[in-house]
């Protein structure tokens, strides 16, 4: 009796693992021809591996159940109709645009881009058109708006209820961005440096987004560690085999509704039809060492808040953050085997290691060699995951007096007339 349960409990487990290896493509050691036939190959990213649904409500949380249910689970959100009654949402028609008023000079300009596909190694040059001539324009060429929010539209944004915390909203916003085209556009496989609230005014948007706690190894973004040179129209999975192991989150959006996507995890976009959208970012270490001193939220969503209300330093404001830091280094690492200083150098100062003064590459020097413990002129994962966090600091205070020293020796550059490498320089950062 014994002996034949046993038989029976062989016979069963060897069907179970049978069946995991049919359904499950868990080996990376399956010949060029078996991923070739694999779910997925050659289709749009996203396609190759097991889909799931995102929480979704249908309003703007309040921003105590926000951050503690959300931002601090790292857990993507749908809001559902959220913004549907914002004067952005019901508002923001061509022929309404078309009537404001603009202010004179550049303050009239917004940026540009000029494919609807963008290439993240092609460093394109700033191209800035008066918005009403872009209006006119826009809908017959391939050019879209990727901009900070016009000074003259910002009155027509009201701030995600979720966000309406004094704290956030003075000091701790990075920026409010603007993506406006005719449709058509698709983003590559990438990965952002801060929390976002990503809110559609007008047209529809489809996202899929990847948790990077559980499968960035597997997602090669081998583009400094934030974007990914994979065809997001036919991936290659005899190039991208890890793709088949990921878990894909799909969401599909329309006119009013809001998303909200969690710090660095990883996603790819596309648009229909006209189309307008604006992401709220804020810097993530920031507002949670502001959770744990406590913050100040309404009880109640105040509809009358906007974009005007709102200081936006812009990105770079943070790019001295102790964990941003660290995180940006390990992000790298996950996808090379290792770095030097020369790369960190050139990343950080966005110019040849040969053109940086002697006395910043000293300070340079310095931090390398607090990162590189085993003295072999390289920097690995093993490494970055080995550095203590007050050495994250002094590196992160290495890197602010670097910054003040490039500006200044960007502003003697500006003097003599090397307007050209200042403008290379200020794109790059």
């Amino acid at each position: 009796m014994g002996s034949r349960c046993l038989s029976l409990l062989s016979t069963v487990l060897l069907c179970l693992l049978c069946v995991a290896h049919t359904q499950s493509p868990l080996s990376m050691d399956l010949g060029r021809d078996e991923f070739v036939n694999f779910k997925g190959h050659l289709k749009a990213f996203g396609e190759s591996g097991k889909r799931l649904d995102v929480d979704v409500t249908d309003k703007f949380p309040p921003p105590e159940e926000f951050f503690s249910k959300f931002v601090q689970q790292s857990r993507p959100l749908k809001m559902s109709g959220a913004a549907r009654d914002t004067r952005a949402c019901r508002l923001w028609s061509d022929d309404y645009l078309l009537s404001l008023k603009l202010p004179d000079g550049q303050g009239s300009d917004v940026k540009v881009e000029r494919t609807k596909q963008h290439n993240y190694r092609i460093d394109e040059e700033n191209y800035r058109i008066n918005f009403h001539d872009f209006l006119r324009i826009y809908n017959n060429t391939e050019i879209y708006v990727v901009d900070s929010v016009p000074e003259f539209l910002r009155a027509d944004v009201m701030v995600p209820c979720s966000l309406q915390c004094h704290e956030l909203i003075q000091s701790r916003m990075a920026n409010a961005k603007m993506w406006f085209s005719s449709g058509g556009t698709r983003s590559g496989v990438h990965t952002d440096t801060f929390d976002n609230i990503h809110c559609l005014f007008r047209g529809q948007k489809t996202f899929v987004l990847v948790d990077p706690a559980l499968h960035r190894e597997k997602v090669d973004l081998n583009h400094k560690g934030y974007y990914s040179d994979m065809d997001v129209d036919s991936v290659d999975l005899t190039l991208y085999r890890k793709l088949a192991q990921v878990e894909f989150y799909h969401i599909n959006m329309t006119a009013g509704d809001c998303l909200y996507i969690p710090y660095r995890w990883i996603h790819q976009v596309r648009s229909y039809n006209s189309n307008i959208a604006v992401n709220f970012w804020w810097n993530h270490y920031s507002l949670l060492d502001a959770l744990e001193k406590g913050m100040s939220c309404p009880d109640t969503c105040d509809h009358q808040l906007t974009l005007q209300d709102v200081a936006l330093p812009g990105p770079d404001a943070f790019s001295i953050d102790h964990a941003g830091i660290r995180d940006w280094l390990v992000n790298i690492l996950i996808s090379t085997e290792s770095l030097s200083q020369r790369f960190i150098v050139e990343e950080i100062s966005g110019i040849a290691a040969e053109a940086v003064p002697e006395t910043v590459l000293t300070i340079f020097s310095q931090m390398f060699d607090q990162l590189d413990s085993n003295k072999d002129g390289m920097f690995t994962l093993e490494e970055a995951q080995q550095t203590t966090q007050e050495e994250w600091k002094n590196i992160a205070s290495d890197i602010a007096v670097v910054n003040a020293m490039l500006d200044e020796f960007y502003r003697q550059a500006i003097a003599h007339g090397y307007h050209d490498t200042h403008q290379h320089v200020t794109d790059e950062l």
